[in-house]
């Protein structure tokens, strides 16, 4: 799910059909006005803090999806059981 999100926020900001998972963000198009477009959708999206440079440092769906999914799980570690409520009933609002 984590890919499929990502090469969909691809898809629409490079303007392409479709996105192979080891596709390279740069070799399809994309440059720094367009990694801040995307990472801006990316935060919105898996709430959770991703930096440019991440995306210039792993520029493949694949790579990128780890990131995401490693920044969720240290941001979910430093929650406190209240803080995992309040994301609940956000979520479910």
């Amino acid at each position: 799910p984590t890919e499929q999100a990502i090469a969909d926020v691809w898809k629409e900001v490079l303007q392409v059909d479709r996105i192979g998972i080891h596709d390279n963000f740069f070799d399809l198009g994309g440059h720094s006005l367009l990694a801040t477009r995307v990472v801006i959708r990316l935060r919105a999206a898996f709430g959770c803090e991703i930096g440019v440079r991440t995306l210039f440092e792993r520029p493949t769906v694949t790579r990128l999806a780890a990131a995401v999914e490693e920044q969720l799980m240290r941001e979910i570690a430093g929650m406190t059981g209240e803080d995992v409520e309040q994301a609940l009933k956000e979520q479910q609002a």
